[in-house]
């Protein structure tokens, strides 16, 4: 048999750089960053007591990704949740749909500080002697409660059967009696849905698949799981049961996404700006403070932190279902962002401000 001297070298070639490729990979896995001390110890702890039942945390900044598990999938799967394990992230939809508005304000669709009812003519039936502004139903400050009165239900998915028609029919004469103040409303973006609906005649699956997650190239977002992808869904869970899935029936704009931390720390990484886009300017119009009082600062969802303790800018987003506990955040001038999601109830998001901040203080739920 006859070698061919050419490709022996090439295969030569090709083993050295393997050899070398992974001893670099070993070295990076080496000086990464490890969890801030107690993290862990935490996350632990609160997987063994059972308030929470699994957790995924991810970190992105100018190294890579890196990811930490703890606890079980669910209570009959005692694998652990990794980055690819889809959970609720509950209202951390939020500000997933004023990246949408962003880019949509700067395509000239719509303007974030219109009126609702130039998109919501039943908004003309609402009663209130100030303007309410799309700006107010994103930042809670539209004088909504936090959910109607008219829902079937009063849990995590009591808009599982809300209509158009039980929306309209609520608004209708409905009075705004507050000043303009922060009162957290999920109802407003059921509101928000709806006019963005109406005027741009798709649905907001639809608007946020196309202008959104297909840009960014989140492919493990989802509304609804494929069936060949649901093996990967983390059982929601809280006190020490299985608890029912969210299901915000036609309106879940303010609290819809199933997603896996990989691709939260990829919206995360566009956020940082750490890979460029279509979607950068709109982005960094989320980040720009839009409201404060002596309790928060908010830019369009995002909430602002401003840490007298450290100096630094936090942003974040908290969610809640009644199975998952969800946090995301990062810091634009450091570069690095964080995720941490969980199957349970409270206590989780010291957990990922520990990380943003170390002089940020972690709780023990036991004192």
């Amino acid at each position: 048999m006859r070698y061919n001297r050419n490709k022996i070298m090439n295969l030569k070639y090709l083993v050295v750089g393997a050899f070398i490729f992974c001893h670099c990979l070993n070295s990076i896995g080496q000086n990464k960053v490890d969890l801030p001390d107690g993290v862990a110890q935490q996350a632990q702890k609160r997987i063994d007591t059972g308030i929470h039942l699994g957790t995924i945390i991810g970190i992105i900044d100018k190294n890579g990704t890196r990811y930490y598990s703890f606890g079980q999938m669910s209570l009959n799967d005692n694998s652990k949740p990794d980055e690819n394990s889809l959970f609720e992230i509950a209202s951390i939809t939020k500000p997933y749909t004023t990246s949408l508005l962003a880019d949509l304000e700067l395509s000239g669709a719509m303007k974030i500080d219109a009126p609702v009812q130039e998109y919501l003519p039943i908004f003309n039936e609402v009663k209130s002697k100030r303007v309410i502004a799309l700006l107010d139903l994103i930042n809670h400050t539209s004088g909504l409660p936090r959910n109607p009165d008219n829902t079937t239900t009063d849990d995590s998915n009591r808009y599982r059967d809300y209509t158009v028609e039980m929306l309209s029919q609520y608004l209708s004469g409905y009075k705004i009696r507050s000043k303009k103040r922060y009162l957290y409303s999920n109802l407003a973006y059921v509101v928000l849905e709806h006019a963005l609906e109406l005027k741009m005649n798709e649905t907001y699956e639809e608007l946020l698949q196309n202008r959104v997650l297909d840009e960014l190239g989140m492919m493990d977002t989802y509304f609804t799981v494929p069936d060949k992808e649901r093996h990967r869904l983390v059982t929601p869970y809280r006190d020490g049961k299985h608890v029912t899935p969210i299901d915000m029936g036609k309106f879940p704009a303010g609290g819809g996404i199933i997603a896996s931390a990989k691709d939260m720390l990829r919206f995360l990484e566009a956020q940082l700006g750490l890979y460029s886009t279509k979607l950068d300017s709109a982005l960094k119009i989320t980040h720009k403070q839009r409201f404060s009082d002596e309790k928060q600062t908010l830019g369009l969802a995002w909430k602002i932190l401003k840490r007298e303790e450290s100096g630094k800018t936090i942003l974040f987003h908290k969610g809640g279902s009644n199975g998952f506990s969800s946090f995301a955040g990062f810091d634009v001038e450091n570069q690095i962002g964080v995720v941490v999601l969980t199957s349970g109830a409270h206590y989780f998001s010291d957990l990922g401000f520990k990380i943003l901040d170390d002089t940020y203080p972690l709780y023990d739920p036991e004192e």
